[in-house]
């Protein structure tokens, strides 16, 4: 298993503290109970079905998540799908895994990537059609890859209908969204032409304005901001210096006492 472990860590660019780490853990003791787990998420490959965790352990996790990878990898292949889609869908654990580790990443988040449950098609990720406030809709997600181009949303949103509709879902139109970039009060901080802005305009909000309301004096959407802007702890912003209009309107918003959502929208496509 050791040997699998180190090639896919190769092939995907996983950080090598990170490998080093887990391959410690890794003993004639350990190994069953990871390649069960291992075992376990290949079974789950394609199904959407939630697998769960024997340990809590990173390490444990990591390496049973990297074993699963070469099965993730012939289902794709099996199932005829882009190479593009396929590459790239793998791919996502790279900068989840550099930036973020496997706990601050969430372990069931890094599991629907290795089971084939999230698809990255040009710059959104999607999975398969689940109910929604308008009915079925295509989860939505907005890797963390650059600018939210608007022709580039354009194809994927196109792309992805076209990806589920040779996978058999040929009468589901809508896609859901939910995320702090959705938060209505950027606009009082960003260019009505900013690329965060237009995403915004393509989805009609779903919940309602406290949706996301204050828990021990911070939201969620609070928490996703200092994460995904900033790359630290909600409590360690204090320290930091605004590089850009998106950072300025994050740091003054909370610095006058406000918070930011993450707020639920659905996109309808004709």
């Amino acid at each position: 298993m050791r040997d699998t472990i180190l090639r896919v860590a190769g092939e995907l660019d996983v950080p090598s503290a990170l490998v080093a780490d887990a391959l410690g853990y890794l003993t004639a003791e350990t190994e069953p109970g990871v390649a069960a787990q291992s075992a376990a998420l290949e079974a789950a490959i394609g199904t959407g079905r939630d697998v769960p965790w024997q340990s809590d352990d990173e390490r444990f996790q990591l390496l049973a998540l990297l074993g699963a990878v070469p099965a993730a990898r012939a289902w794709f292949a099996a199932q005829s799908i882009d190479d593009d889609i396929a590459r790239d869908s793998l791919a996502d654990l790279k900068p989840k895994l550099r930036d973020y580790g496997v706990e601050a990443t969430g372990v069931d988040w890094l599991a629907k990537v290795v089971t084939c449950g999230v698809f990255t098609i040009g710059r959104l990720q999607f999975e398969p059609a689940a109910s929604s406030p308008v009915g079925p809709a295509f989860t939505t997600h907005i890797p963390e890859t650059g600018p939210l181009d608007p022709a580039e949303c354009d194809a994927s949103f196109a792309r992805a209908l076209a990806f589920f509709g040779a996978r058999g879902d040929r009468s589901t139109r809508a896609f859901a969204c939910s995320s702090w970039l959705l938060d209505d009060q950027l606009a009082a901080y960003l260019p009505a032409e900013s690329n965060i802005l237009s995403f915004q305009r393509r989805f009609t909000l779903v919940d309602s304005d406290d949706s996301d309301a204050p828990l021990d004096g911070a939201t969620h959407g609070d928490h996703a901001v200092a994460k995904f802007i900033f790359r630290r702890p909600l409590a360690e912003l204090f320290a930091v210096q605004p590089r850009s209009t998106l950072e300025r309107a994050a740091l003054a918003h909370l610095a006058a006492g406000r918070h930011w959502r993450e707020r639920a929208g659905v996109l309808r496509l004709p």
